[in-house]
């Protein structure tokens, strides 16, 4: 342990994160951008000449390979390189290997603290992007008893209930320093829907930091039904290569599922949520006039709808594209669903649902590629939809205009509300055109489906942490078109953005 004066709290002695020793890590590493930092100056996306390693060594073990570089980078944050343990490697098609790194501290994991450095082909450290960042240790090292932290975080919900242990964590917000907290998985029902959410108590105090939600409202398929009752995932009525039901419910899903896994499979090279073929699960028939779907972070699962405000969910590929999606996100980069980061998770399943919509019509790109869930919504009102893509404020509720973004804590702080940002900048950029209500004067240059869908599944799955911001999901979006496409790309993503107001 480090020395300390009788008395004293021990002091680490190598944890120097002050905007001079940051700057000097930076100085050091050569030519260097910082393209975006926290309000405590600390970089959260560099780019630059950042080191050299053996190309060949990264791809076989990249946590050998990239130590020496790791070193120098690290301080750059404010961490040291011994704080970081790779979670994933993964080279792409472009032969760029991109290695994502967990934030610990004492050897316990850092919640919210992630590292992505990217190799370039050529054995270039050319970027390093993400929220892990040096913070002041907790003020007291005072834990509560675990059922004062279970109860902390079950406070006012009678319809949930703790699952498992508490684990002991550090809890990294988006600025200040390190919480010493507990991560609780609760599991229930909230307003009749299934509930599933990991919670962070402060261990000392009991308050609940933070509240990730893990239901979201590949191929070998399972398709089962839940009878009309509310259990997951009931009985099994048709899996992979089996016939036909005669149920629309089970068979039409059962297509779409394949439809998208092709969609995936076809434009990313992707295989199943989890690129590795994971077998995709699904329930229909769920609950009783449920008008619903979602995914629990282990399957699928869909409701037969009330037949006024929506048909039989899983009928829908839009619906099933979008729920698919969010297996994906969390197998990526693990977006937190919440305020701006769940926003753009909601978002991604969006796209995904327009992307494999266009795929599965040959490439449509009309009006109805930008509905959601038009097959189902409203089954009595014609032309209408869940939410529109190239127009979101027509629902009433959905955001188009980033300074005009929903703030509040409804929602979960605006998740569906907001991804109509997000999801219009990506029409703008594939179709080209103007902000529909004319909030900007911005004009985009369209690039069309493949290289927009390109450009942000590489962005989402290579620079995306679970904190992403809109701001630096625009960053991330213009590195990965700057990565893949010529400057007109860069500028067309650049612009899809500043027209829908993101700084």
């Amino acid at each position: 342990m480090w020395g300390a004066a009788c008395g004293e709290a021990p002091v680490d002695p190598t944890r120097d994160n002050t905007p001079e020793t940051r700057q000097a890590a930076l100085a050091a590493l050569g030519r260097v951008e910082v393209v975006d930092a926290g309000r405590d100056g600390t970089p959260s996306f560099i780019r630059g000449t950042l080191g050299t390693v053996d190309r060949s060594l990264v791809s076989l073990k990249a946590a050998d390979a990239l130590a020496p570089v790791l070193r120098g980078l690290a301080p750059v944050f404010g961490l040291r390189a011994e704080e970081l343990t790779v979670r994933t490697s993964r080279t792409d098609e472009l032969g760029y290997t991109h290695v994502r790194y967990d934030q610990t501290r004492h050897g316990v994991p850092v919640k919210g603290g992630e590292l992505v450095v990217h190799v370039d082909d050529k054995g270039l450290v050319y970027a390093a992007n993400g929220s892990a960042r040096g913070a002041g240790e907790p003020s007291t090292l005072a834990r509560l008893p675990l059922h004062a932290v279970t109860d902390a975080a079950l406070e006012g919900l009678e319809t949930l209930k703790v699952e498992g242990e508490p684990r002991f964590v550090y809890f990294l917000g988006a600025e200040g320093p390190l919480s010493a907290a507990y991560e609780v998985l609760r599991v229930g029902t909230r307003e009749d829907a299934p509930a599933k959410d990991r919670v962070y108590v402060d261990a000392s105090s009991g308050r609940v930091l933070d509240v990730h939600p893990l239901i979201h409202g590949g191929l070998n398929r399972r398709v089962h039904s839940a009878n009309n009752q509310w259990t997951t995932p009931g009985t099994l009525r048709r899996q992979e290569g089996g016939g036909a039901t005669g149920d629309a419910h089970i068979d039409r899903n059962y297509d779409h599922i394949g439809t998208t896994y092709a969609c995936y499979e076809t434009i990313f090279g992707r295989d199943s949520f989890d690129d590795r073929g994971a077998t995709i699960t699904s329930t229909v028939h769920y609950g009783s006039a449920y008008v619903n779907a979602y995914w629990d972070g282990i399957q699928i699962v869909f409701g037969d709808g009330d037949n006024v405000n929506s048909g039989q969910l899983g009928l829908d590929l839009d619906v099933v594209s979008h729920e698919i999606t969010h297996a994906v996100t969390q197998y990526e980069s693990g977006l937190v669903y919440r305020n701006e980061s769940g926003a753009l998770n909601e978002s991604l399943s969006d796209i995904a649902a327009a992307i494999c919509e266009s795929w599965a019509r040959g490439g449509a790109l009309d009006a109805d590629v930008w509905k959601i869930g038009e097959d189902i919504w409203t089954p009595n009102i014609s032309g209408d939809a869940l939410r529109y893509m190239d127009n979101p404020t027509r629902d009433n509720s959905s955001r188009d205009f980033y300074p005009e973004r929903y703030t509040g804590t409804a929602d979960n702080g605006g998740v569906h509300w907001n991804s109509g940002i997000p999801n219009l900048v990506f029409k703008l950029l594939v179709t080209g055109g103007t902000h529909p209500r004319g909030k900007s004067g911005v004009n985009v240059g369209g690039i069309g489906m493949n290289r927009a869908a390109q450009t942000f599944y590489f962005a989402a799955t290579t620079y995306f942490t679970s904190t992403t911001t809109m701001s630096q999901a625009k960053a991330y979006t213009v590195q990965a078109a700057t990565d893949r496409y010529d400057a007109s790309v860069v500028n067309s993503v650049r612009d899809a953005w500043s027209a829908a107001g993101v700084p």
